[in-house]
C-alpha cells in the first residue's frame, strides 16, 4: 500500500528539503480543470488550429494545458491548466482563460472547476 505523503504523522518527519521534493505542505503546487462546449462539432484542422491558439494564449501567462481531446467530433472537451515552472495558477490567470475562451467565437461555454492538488490530485 502505498503511503499519502500529505499524511500529518509523515508531514512531520520530513524537513523541508524533502517536502519540496514531494511537492507538499508550503510546496504545495494547484492546477485547475477546464470544461469547453462548442457551437457545433469541431474536428480535424479547424480543431488544431483552435487549441493551437489556446495552448501559445496559455504559453504567454506563464501556463500550460493538458488534456483537450477525446472522440471527434468534438462538441465539448476538457483538460487541465497549471503553470510552466514551479507554482501555481492564479486566482487572475484561472479568469483570464476563462474570459479568453468566452471571447471566441466556436465557444459556447467555458468553465473552469476549483483549484485542486497538482502531484496529488487531491483537494485542498
Amino acid at each position: 500500500m502505498k503511503r499519502d505523503p500529505r499524511s500529518t504523522s509523515r508531514m512531520r518527519r520530513l524537513n523541508p528539503r524533502q517536502r519540496k521534493k514531494l511537492r507538499v505542505g508550503e510546496f504545495k503546487e494547484h492546477c485547475f480543470d477546464v470544461e469547453l462546449v462548442f457551437h457545433s462539432p469541431m474536428r480535424g484542422e479547424p480543431y488544431h488550429d483552435f487549441i493551437n491558439d489556446f495552448f501559445g494564449a496559455l504559453e504567454e501567462r506563464g501556463l500550460l494545458g493538458g488534456g483537450f481531446g477525446g472522440r471527434e467530433p468534438f462538441s465539448e472537451t476538457e483538460g487541465v491548466v497549471a503553470r510552466i515552472e514551479r507554482g501555481s495558477p492564479s486566482e487572475e490567470d484561472r479568469e483570464a482563460v476563462i474570459a479568453w475562451l468566452r471571447g471566441r467565437p466556436e465557444v459556447v461555454d467555458a468553465r473552469a472547476k476549483d483549484f485542486k492538488d497538482a502531484w496529488h490530485g487531491y483537494g485542498f
